[in-house]
């Protein structure tokens, strides 16, 4: 047995390896949670102009405007991938044997996915 007394830090961690992409979801989870700033605020704008509203039909004159539906699936859209880039991270994170990992990735980009077109179908079906 060797005395790795002696050995760099540098060479307990080497071959360890890295998150690889770690950049790319950096920089993705900070832009779009940049965008949700104004895009949060933008929607809460509008639900509280809908919370005033009397009648459904009301509501549904507010999100016909096209202004108001691009917010809503600007803001559906970009919510759903800034929540599946934090709940990737803390799988790839905390689990730890490779089979479920990869399970729930594949369910999380699948749930993610068809959670985010049913909001984009949904508004447009108002919208429309």
């Amino acid at each position: 047995m060797k005395n790795v007394r002696f050995r760099a830090p540098l060479k307990n961690v080497k071959g360890l390896g890295a998150a690889k992409a770690g950049t790319g979801h950096f920089i993705n989870q900070r832009l779009t949670g940049m965008a949700l700033v104004p895009l949060v605020f933008l929607f809460m704008c509008l639900f509280l102009k809908m919370l005033m509203a009397q009648s459904y039909g009301e509501v549904v004159e507010q999100l016909s405007n096209p202004f108001w539906a691009t917010v809503l699936i600007a803001f559906v859209c970009v919510g759903f991938y800034h929540g599946a880039l934090g709940m990737q991270v803390m799988i790839e994170d905390y689990v730890h044997q490779e089979m479920p990992k990869i399970l729930l990735l594949v369910g999380l980009r699948i749930a993610a996915g068809f959670l985010a077109l049913m909001g984009v179908v949904s508004v447009l079906m108002i919208t429309f």
